[in-house]
């Protein structure tokens, strides 16, 4: 009997159901693909590192330092791997076809293959076991925005030295950083690597890398954070340089909450409708003596199939998902895929079971129902009612306005559900929107204890000194006042370095503080987020990661070693920042920095003197590229784009909620409306009875919608921001220690076009649903009891 009356029903409600089961497939598909990729980026770290042989810690220091002697002699080391890379420092010693490269902003890493102390992996994911003379292979960094096939010649060519070489592809190593502002690496031949460390001329800073196995990781760390000049990162910091791919992913399984949510809200409605509608039915099935249990479970099983159907499809369709999504990320990676498929169809599982839990929860109902019901048309005989807000008689809307306003008041638990589906879809979009606009704001420059600025130059080749030489800043700072000169322009100048330092508080000493210095005319003004900035030469701001770690708070005094002298700071205040994954300090403008050799910095910012309109910048810009011979220089808004790598990615899935949302509304019109039509074809029936025309009938379910969708964009456009705002800082705060990010937008796409969109599909979507009611005639008002 159950199968005969599922069968019935499956087919009575072909619309809803289908609809139905298209949420499910959406739900279940983006669901799958988002915990496959969550698993694979973060398990798939450690798979990465295992089969890299990934050491315990990784030790860094001059190549001219002989403290490596002492590490070696540390208790509890069961192996040692030496790398001594060399360092070619710009860009524009790389020649393709004859042209100069302008494609990277860092110096170039040449690794000896005699000197591969994990395993690294070419393109196709097969351990490269050496290199052919003549030839290299190379990271994505090096590569980038160039048009380059295998086989292809480059030339190292500087000062008359000339090297040739030959492309073979990308490689990957577990220990190497990719994007556009990372390291590009190139590996070589033994024989190459001798020959071009040999007769270059353009030295630039060099170190060695320690590659060590310990039973006692701990000493070794104690030993470089009371050692100037060594650094070491463990297996767990290593993994922070995927931390871009993991957001991206963590990203997208929100995206596939909110298709969660929508899909239970939707299936709320539904089953509520349903029950509604049949008050008859179960009535008498309750009169018949079937129990409570026997009928709920009449409907949990109608569920259940449209689930698992639904489901089905989802996981099938969420494998060329998964595997679209993980295209970026399986490049910078070796991915483990052999539990992937095992955890997409746990995620399925458990979305069956969550929509049962809820079919469950929500046929609660049926327990109201008695076989009274039957008869008294689904009520209670109870009718007492608050008045109603509206009044026809006072009231100056139009018949049509008046009756869809007055539906939506009358239902304001369903039209509530759709608001609240309307809403989802809206944030979908504008949160967005807004990450991307604010991840590429000029107001993240400040984060990079950077001033106001018009024009960024992030170009190697102009910062050599800065990098190379002891006070190389003051010559890089000539080149700049030299540069503005040549080109008339008007405006004040900074420059923003940094260097690692040795910093003591009590009996407490760290090496991994970074210390930065702002120097140019174009004063920096910190933001504290407590105290105040430094104004003195013996003040400093610091991070909360950094004052932690030292166990200080403002007001006490640190010793810093910095260029080889020790200097002693009071500290007035914590700030926020993303250098040095966030330990990190800044010293006042009147602070004499010294001979530093800066190993770090944001470029050189320029600040227009006036007012100028983005074209005149953009002017300036070309006129200074081609006086550096380069494209790195940037509007302040590209800069911060170019530096944090996520407003592109960020854009990519806003263009994708979009389409989720176009999909979602649509589908959410036509199921509510489709059920909207259903339980009210006796009032439409009478309505044309008494002479209302179509079209209007039609104005009045459109309208309905239409209102759920405003003010849905309404609660929608007052959410984003302070929600935007508070995902950016939470982002931000697993890149270094920033807090106090507003979120950036555009008006006009946040409170303009996306409402008009969600409006606007809204609008089309109801009207042709609603085109259903044309199909009800005034004789069907026979079917009244």
């Amino acid at each position: 009997m159950f199968w005969r009356i599922l069968k019935k029903d499956l087919k009575r409600k072909r619309t809803m159901n289908i609809i139905l089961l298209m949420f499910i497939i959406l739900c279940s598909m983006f669901a799958s693909a988002s915990v496959n990729n969550i698993a694979a980026v973060t398990g798939g770290i450690e798979h990465y590192f295992d089969i890299s042989d990934m050491p315990d810690l990784t030790v860094s220091m001059e190549t001219d330092s002989d403290e490596d002697e002492i590490v070696k002699n540390i208790p509890g080391i069961r192996e040692i791997k030496m790398q001594n890379p060399f360092y070619i420092y710009s860009s524009k010693f790389f020649r393709l076809h004859g042209k100069k490269l302008d494609n990277f902003i860092n110096p170039a890493v040449l690794v000896s293959d005699d000197e591969m102390v994990i395993k690294y992996f070419d393109s196709d994911n097969n351990v490269i076991k050496g290199v052919e003379k003549g030839c290299f292979y190379c990271t994505n960094t090096f590569t980038q925005d160039i048009d380059v096939n295998e086989g292809d010649e480059f030339e190292i060519n500087v000062d008359g030295f000339v090297y040739k070489l030959k492309y073979k592809g990308h490689f990957k190593g577990a220990d190497i950083q990719n994007g556009a502002s990372a390291l590009p690496y190139l590996l070589v031949n033994s024989e190459d690597f001798a020959a071009i460390k040999k007769d270059f001329k353009n030295p630039a800073p060099s170190f060695k890398m320690m590659y060590i196995n310990t039973d006692d990781p701990q000493a070794i760390i104690d030993y470089a954070n009371n050692t100037e000049g060594v650094n070491v990162t463990d297996r767990e910091t290593t993994k922070s340089i995927y931390l871009f791919d993991m957001m991206v992913a963590y990203i997208m399984m929100a995206v596939s909450v909110i298709i969660m949510l929508t899909a239970f809200f939707v299936l709320r409605f539904t089953i509520g409708f349903t029950i509604q509608e049949e008050y008859r039915e179960i009535g008498v099935m309750k009169a018949l003596g079937i129990g409570n249990s026997s009928i709920r479970c009449l409907y949990i099983v109608k569920y259940l199939a449209i689930a698992v159907v639904g489901a089905a499809v989802g996981f099938i369709a969420s494998l060329p998902l998964s595997s679209t999504m993980l295209k970026t990320v399986s490049e910078n990676m070796v991915l483990g895929s052999e539990n992937g498929i095992v955890l997409s169809i746990i995620s399925t599982i458990c979305i069956i079971g969550l929509i049962m839990l809820f079919c469950y929860l929500c046929t609660r109902k049926v327990k109201k129902l008695s076989p009274i019901d039957a008869v008294r048309s689904g009520q209670t005989g109870e009718r007492f009612h608050r008045r109603s807000l509206l009044s026809l008689g006072r009231s100056k809307l139009q018949s049509t306005g008046f009756l869809a306003l007055n539906d939506v008041l009358s239902a304001p638990k369903q039209f509530l559900i759709i608001t609240l589906v309307f809403t989802l879809c809206m944030l979908m979009m504008t949160v967005m929107s807004s990450g991307a606009d604010t991840l590429k704001s000029p107001q993240l420059m400040r984060f990079f204890h950077a001033p106001d600025s018009d024009i960024t130059i992030i170009d190697s080749a102009s910062l050599t000194e800065l990098m190379t030489r002891e006070g190389g800043y003051k010559i890089t700072c000539e080149k700049v006042e030299d540069l503005m000169d040549d080109l008339d322009i008007d405006g004040k100048y900074s420059l923003t370095l940094g260097t690692q330092s040795n910093v003591t508080h009590g009996d407490i000493t760290r090496t991994n503080i970074f210390f930065t210095f702002v120097i140019g005319t174009n004063k920096y003004e910190l933001q504290c987020d407590e105290g105040s900035a430094p104004q003195k030469k013996d003040e400093v701001a610091m991070t909360g990661y950094a004052l932690k770690s030292l166990g200080a708070e403002i007001g006490d005094r640190i010793t810093a070693e910095i260029a080889g002298e020790e200097h002693e700071f009071i500290i007035t205040g914590k700030c926020s920042s993303f250098f040095g994954g966030g330990y990190a300090a800044i010293t006042s403008p009147d602070f004499p920095v010294g001979d530093v050799i800066a190993n770090g910095s944001t470029g050189v910012q320029i600040k227009l003197s006036g007012d100028h309109t983005e074209k005149e910048i953009d002017d300036v810009i070309k006129q200074m590229c081609d006086k550096l011979e380069t494209d790195k220089v940037y509007s302040t808004s590209d800069a911060v784009k170019f530096i944090t790598q996520v407003s592109d990615s960020l854009n990519a899935i806003k263009k994708l909620s979009m389409i989720l949302t176009v999909i979602l509304t649509v589908l959410i019109v036509l199921l509510m409306e489709r059920s909207f039509i259903s339980k009210e074809k006796s009032e439409i029936a009478l309505m044309k009875a008494m002479g209302i025309k179509n079209g209007s009938i039609i104005m009045q379910h459109v309208l309905r919608f239409v209102i759920a969708a405003v003010l849905a964009c309404i609660i929608a456009s007052a959410a984003v921001l302070p929600l935007s705002s508070l995902l950016l800082n939470w982002v931000s705060s697993m890149i270094g220690d920033v807090s106090g990010i507003d979120a950036d937008f555009s008006a006009a796409e946040i409170f303009a076009a996306a409402p008009a969109l969600l409006i606007g599909v809204t609008f089309f979507g109801s009207l042709i649903a609603a085109l259903h009611t044309k199909t009800i005639k005034a004789s069907d008002t026979a079917s009244i009891e």
